[in-house]
């Protein structure tokens, strides 16, 4: 060999060495910490799998939604020794189309889900067809044991990825404390890249529970009696509220039409979503007629006795004829009450100062939210004084130029029910956990009435039922209190004479009142009375309300108070 081709060589090799060298250092010392990643995520990747949600229960202890322990399956493209042949052996067992399956497994990432909240039999079948390449993580599927019960309270979840999302109601109001915190595992492959194991990393935290005040077969009740009502009315649809007056705590929370939370949810029309009762303002129509009262007493604006002409069937106001379907005749302010004289309710708004009766239905909780726990609550109407016209007072006193929804309306009756305190409605008794215990209830409540006034139109709401339009609505052995309501809707800026709501708002037992119950019947077309359609299905709702707290009747209070009177006059008192 020449000496110059010997040195050729020699600079080739010590170029070679210097190159070899430098990109050692390059790796080891410059690119060492990404390269040292790349080696980890061959053998191990990290897999983020949310912890069970959240159980919702009734204050009845029946189970509204829950979590089912079910599993994902992942397989590794890279493993499988044919694709098309184990995807032909999958697609039966997950019930999935063989050819798209093979399709997603030789076109598509290297990773690719099989399934998820699959059940672990079947996961396990799975696995068994090529235990090198597919690795099982836990999962959970949401599941709804009473279906349509409360659906809109309770609402539904969707998915991303394997995280569960609350996407309407309760389940999308408390997403944050239902989801709880995640897990963390590490699955390890080997040097050839078998799934050798799954490792849990960082435990999670299963989801709180939530505890609502609502009794689930109370619901369910009112779920069945508004569907009735509205097959035989043929109406739109219904809501009713049950609440007790004291406390503020809602029993019951009917919206109909509904929805099937465990079936397709998403598919349902999404007006059936809504929590009517919330949701939704309406008018009220007559049965706001006793909060006009209120401000006309309040404001000492009726004389004892006084009697108010409402014979000529309706009263002209501003250039219009308002009609009244009450009998004719003179009445006192209880029978303009009971007997839902629109003359002589127009007369007694005309009487009162516009800033006094506004200031009225703001006290009740008219045009304001009540701030019950649950999205997208309505605010309801109650125009401004400044924009009032010549026929506003009138109106207000009808319940035709104002909105509420039937929770604000089960709110101002429960102010009357108990001596003139407006409650803080409570849909949410609080969340639970084995380190969190429901918190005890302090309602907060605004004094709106003094309580002899309260009582005064607690007499006038019992003539309803006594006497008055309300006489549908009566409770076998128990004193009723309430209002009928018969309300035109506003359709393309008037009304007319084809949408109605049938009201009925009312209380018992009296004297000491433990529930307010207030139907509302949208666009009902066989009967739109709320004497003759809402105030029946107050009955039968209270008569099951009755039953389920187990109150006792006029006949069994009678009889408890004969034996202790019996018992005073015996030596020694005792029974």
């Amino acid at each position: 060999m020449s000496a110059r081709r010997l040195w050729v060589v020699v600079l080739v090799l010590v170029v070679g060495g210097i190159t070899v060298v430098g990109r050692a250092v390059q790796v080891t010392v410059f690119e060492g910490e990404a390269w040292r990643d790349r080696a980890q995520r061959q053998h191990r990747q990290m897999i983020e799998v949310p912890g069970p949600r959240g159980t919702i229960r009734s204050a009845d202890g029946y189970v509204l939604a829950t979590s089912l322990e079910r599993v994902a399956i992942q397989v590794d493209t890279n493993l499988l020794a044919d694709p098309v042949l184990f995807a032909h052996a999958a697609a039966p067992i997950l019930d999935i189309d063989s050819d798209d399956l093979a399709a997603r497994l030789v076109d598509g990432p290297r990773t690719v889900w099989l399934a998820k909240q699959a059940l672990v039999e079947t996961g396990e079948t799975i696995r068994e067809l090529e235990p090198t390449a597919v690795v099982m993580v836990p999962d959970f599927a949401r599941a709804y044991p009473l279906a349509s019960v409360a659906a809109p309270v309770v609402g539904f979840v969707g998915r991303e990825e394997l995280r569960t999302v609350g996407r309407a109601g309760l389940e999308h109001h408390y997403d944050e404390a239902l989801a709880g915190e995640p897990q963390t595992f590490l699955a390890v492959n080997d040097a050839i890249q078998r799934k050798v194991r799954l490792e849990r990393l960082e435990s999670g935290r299963a989801g709180f529970d939530l505890e609502l005040a609502i009794h689930a077969r109370l619901q369910a009740v009112c779920e069945t009696e508004l569907q009735r009502a509205m097959d035989e009315l043929r109406a739109d649809a219904a809501s009713v509220v049950v609440l007790e007056p004291r406390t503020g705590a809602i029993l019951a929370l009917g919206s109909l039409p509904s929805f099937d939370p465990s079936d397709d949810p998403g598919g349902a029309p999404h007006d059936r979503w809504r929590l009517r009762p919330v949701q939704d303002a309406i008018e009220p129509g007559s049965t706001v007629k006793p909060v006009v009262a209120a401000a006309a007493l309040a404001a000492g604006l009726i004389e004892p006795g006084e009697r108010f002409d409402c014979r000529g069937r309706g009263t002209r106001l501003a250039g219009f004829w308002i009609r009244d379907h009450a009998e004719p005749g003179r009445y006192t302010l209880d029978e303009v009450v009971a007997f839902s004289a629109n003359t002589g309710i127009i007369e007694i708004a005309e009487r009162i100062p516009k800033d006094h009766l506004y200031r009225t239905f703001s006290a009740f909780g008219f045009g304001r939210r009540s701030g019950i726990d649950f999205p997208a609550e309505a605010r309801g109407l109650v125009p401004e004084v400044a924009t009032w016209s010549r026929l506003s007072r009138a109106g207000f006193a009808l319940g035709q130029e104002l909105t509420a929804t039937p929770l604000q309306m089960a709110l101002a009756y429960a102010a009357i029910a108990n001596g003139g305190w407006l409650p803080e409605p409570r849909l949410v008794n609080g969340l639970t956990a084995e380190d969190c215990s429901v918190p005890s209830s302090d309602p907060s409540r605004a004094r709106v009435l003094d309580a002899q006034l309260a009582g005064r139109l607690t007499s006038m709401l019992e003539s309803v039922i006594v006497e008055g339009t309300g006489e549908s609505a009566r409770i076998q052995g128990y004193r009723v209190a309430g209002k009928t309501g018969t309300a035109q809707r506003a359709v393309n800026g008037g009304f007319d004479d084809e949408n109605h709501v049938a009201w009925f708002a009312g209380f018992f037992p009296l004297p000491d009142p433990k529930l307010v119950i207030v139907v509302a019947i949208e666009n009902p077309r066989a009967d739109f009375w709320g004497s003759t359609a809402a105030a029946p299905v107050f009955a039968r709702i209270g008569e099951a309300a009755a039953g389920h707290l187990d109150l006792p009747r006029e006949g069994d209070r009678a009889f408890v108070r004969a034996v202790h009177e019996a018992a005073a006059v015996r030596p020694g008192g005792g029974v």
